[in-house]
C-alpha cells in the first residue's frame, strides 16, 4: 500500500476526495490528514513513516499551497506532491510547476481523473521502489566486498612482509580507510577468542564452523555500532576476531573505551551464542607504521588472558617502550637472513635484539620474541604452501610464550623455530623452482587487487627477475602479466554476473585504478564491454 496525505483547509473537500474511490483497491491508504500547510509540516516531521504522496490544496489560509510545497521540496525532496486547484488558480499553478510539481487535480475532483492519476502514480512508485531496492542491494554488495578487502588489508598490514609507504597510503585511500593515515594517530589493537564450554556442541560437532561464523558476525555487528573500530579476521585462526581502534582523547579515556568495548563483545558472545571468551588489549601505538608492534602487544596480552578477566599490556608501558627497537629495518634484516639461509646473519640479529649484557624487563624481552615469531609466521605462510604444520607450531608457541620463565628458554625456542623456517625455505630452493613458483603464484592469487609487478615479486622472493619470469611461465603456462590479467578478468566477470556493483566499484575491487582503463582491458580480453557482458549474462540467466 502507498501512503497518502490529504491537505485542505475544508474538511468537506477532504471527505469528498476520500469517498470518490475505493482507495485500498487502488493500492493506496489515506494515512494522514491536515487542515493546513503548517499542520502538515508538523505531521511530516513527527511521522515514523512518511507518506509517498501529498495531495494539497493550492489556496489555504496562513500558509498557502505554494509555501507548503516549497517547504516540502526543501525538507523532503523525494515526496510527490499533487496540487488541487480551481480554474482561476493559473498564477498559482505556474509557481507550482516551477517548484517541480508535475501532477494536479482540478476542483471539483472527478472520480475518473483521480482513478487515472492514481494508476499512473502507482506504476511510477512501483518502479521507484524496484530501483531503490536494486540500489540497496548494490550498496550491501559493495559494502560486503569493500569490507572483505579492508579486512584482508588490515591483516596484511600486521602480519605480512613490509609494503612500501606509498602503496599503503594508496590502498588506505582506495579502501576508504583514510582515517588510519596519520602520523600522530593513536591506534590500539584488541582481540577476542571464542571458547566452547564443555558440552556446548554435544553431538553437533559438525556445526563448529557455523558457530565460528556466527561469532564473527556478532563481533562485526558489535563493532559496527562504534565509530573508528575496524574488525578483521585471520582465516588461519577462525575462533578469533581482531579489532583496530582509532583513539581520541587521553590514554585513560582510551583505556576505558577499549575495555568497555571488549567487555561488550564478551557479554554478547555469552548472551547470544552461549560462548566463553578470552580477550586481549594491546598498548596504543602511533600510526600504521607501528601497527605490527600494536598487534604484537595485543597478542601478548591475549596470551596472558583468562576466562575470568581481560588482559592488557598497558601496565607494562615502560617495558614496551624499550621494545620499540624492533623496527621495519630490523624485520627486513631478519627476513633476509632467513630467506638467504644465512645462519650467521640471523644469529647476529638476535644478539642485536637481545644483547646478553642488557638489563631488559621480562615483558619487553617476551614482546621482542613475539615480534620475531610473528615474522617467522609471515615467512612460513609464504614458503610452506599447503602444509600448515609449521604455521601451527608457530601459533602454539605464540599462544604460550607468556608462560616461558627464562630468557634462555625463549631464545632456545626462537633458534629452534628459525631452523624449521629455514628448512621450509631450503626445501623451496631445492625443488627445481617448482615450490618457489607455487609460492609466488599463491601470493599473486591472494594479492591480485593490489599493485603487483614482476620486479616487486622478484625482490620479495629474492630471485632474479628474468629467472622468475621464466619460472613463472613454466609453472603457470602463461606469462606473469597474462596470468594477472586473467585472474583479474575472471574475478571481474564473476562480479558482473553475480552482483549489481557499478563498474567503478568492480574496477577498484579487481585492481584497476580507473573504470575506463578497466573497461578497455575487459573488452580487449572478452571482446565486449563490461556492460554488454553483464546484459548477456542476465539474458542467459533468465532463460
Amino acid at each position: 500500500m502507498y501512503r497518502v496525505m490529504l491537505v485542505d483547509d475544508e474538511a468537506g473537500v477532504r471527505n469528498s476526495i476520500k469517498a470518490k474511490i475505493d482507495w485500498e483497491s487502488a493500492g493506496f491508504v489515506i494515512a494522514y490528514e491536515a487542515s493546513g500547510g503548517e499542520e502538515a509540516l508538523t505531521m511530516l516531521a513527527e511521522a515514523a513513516v512518511r507518506p509517498d504522496i501529498v495531495i494539497s490544496d493550492i489556496r489555504m489560509p496562513k500558509m498557502d499551497g505554494i509555501a507548503f510545497i516549497r517547504a516540502c521540496k526543501e525538507a523532503y525532496p523525494e515526496l510527490r506532491v499533487i496540487v488541487l486547484s480551481g480554474y482561476s488558480d493559473f498564477d498559482y499553478m505556474k509557481s507550482a510547476i516551477q517548484l517541480g510539481v508535475k501532477d494536479y487535480l482540478l476542483k471539483p475532483v472527478v472520480r475518473a481523473e483521480l482513478s487515472s492519476l492514481l494508476v499512473k502514480l502507482a506504476g511510477e512508485l512501483k518502479e521507484e521502489r524496484l530501483l531503490e531496492g536494486e540500489r540497496q542491494r548494490e550498496k550491501v554488495q559493495r559494502n560486503q566486498q569493500l569490507r572483505q578487502m579492508q579486512e584482508h588489508f588490515l591483516l596484511q598490514l600486521v602480519k605480512e612482509e613490509g609494503v612500501s609507504e606509498s602503496a599503503v597510503r594508496d590502498r588506505l585511500h582506495q579502501l576508504q580507510l583514510d582515517k588510519l593515515d596519520g602520523e600522530a594517530l593513536s591506534l590500539r589493537f584488541a582481540t577476542l577468542e571464542m571458547r566452547l564450554p564443555p558440552g556446548r556442541l554435544r553431538s553437533w560437532e559438525g556445526r563448529r564452523d557455523l558457530l565460528q561464523l556466527a561469532f564473527r558476525m556478532l563481533c562485526r555487528e558489535t563493532a559496527d555500532k562504534r565509530e573508528d573500530v575496524y574488525p578483521f579476521y585471520d582465516a588461519g585462526h577462525p575462533w578469533m576476531m581482531f579489532f583496530l581502534m582509532v583513539e581520541t582523547g587521553s590514554k585513560e579515556s582510551g583505556d576505558a573505551a577499549v575495555e568497555q568495548f571488549v567487555r561488550e563483545l564478551r557479554r554478547n558472545a555469552a548472551t547470544y551464542l552461549h560462548l566463553e571468551s578470552v580477550g586481549g588489549i594491546g598498548e596504543p601505538v602511533r600510526g600504521w607504521r607501528e601497527a605490527k608492534n600494536g598487534y604484537a602487544s595485543c597478542m601478548l596480552a591475549w596470551s596472558r588472558g583468562t576466562l575470568d578477566g581481560l588482559a592488557s599490556a598497558s601496565t607494562q608501558r615502560e617495558a614496551l617502550d624499550m621494545a620499540q627497537s624492533f623496527t621495519a629495518e630490523t624485520e627486513r634484516r631478519l627476513i633476509q637472513a632467513i630467506e638467504t639461509l644465512d645462519r650467521q646473519a640471523f644469529s647476529a640479529q638476535l644478539l642485536e635484539l637481545f644483547p646478553p649484557n642488557r638489563d631488559m624487563p621480562m615483558f619487553a624481552f617476551t614482546f621482542l620474541a613475539l615480534r620475531v615469531i610473528l615474522t617467522f609466521g609471515s615467512l612460513a605462510k609464504k614458503f610452506q604452501l599447503g602444509d600448515t604444520s609449521l604455521q601451527q607450531v608457530l601459533w602454539n608457541c605464540q599462544a604460550s610464550i607468556a608462560t616461558y620463565r627464562s630468557r634462555e628458554e625463549v631464545l632456545a625456542q626462537i633458534e629452534q623455530l628459525a631452523e624449521l623456517v629455514m628448512e621450509a625455505v631450503r626445501s623451496s630452493r631445492t625443488s627445481s623452482g617448482q615450490l618457489q613458483a607455487e609460492a609466488v603464484r599463491k601470493y599473486v592469487d591472494e594479492n591480485y587487487p593490489y599493485e603487483l609487478t614482476l620486479s616487486q615479486l622478484a625482490g620479495m622472493f629474492h630471485m632474479n627477475e628474468t629467472y622468475l619470469s621464466s619460472l613463472f611461465k613454466q609453472n603457470a603456462g602463461v606469462t606473469f602479466s597474462d596470468y594477472l590479467t586473467r585472474l583479474r578478468m575472471s574475478r571481474a566477470a564473476d562480479l558482473l554476473n553475480g552482483t549489481e556493483l557499478k563498474l567503478t566499484d568492480i574496477a577498484m575491487l579487481v585492481g584497476y585504478s580507473s573504470s575506463s582503463y578497466f573497461s578497455t582491458s575487459f573488452k580487449k580480453y572478452y571482446g565486449c564491454s563490461p556492460k554488454e557482458y553483464r546484459e548477456t549474462q542476465q539474458r542467459t540467466n533468465e532463460n
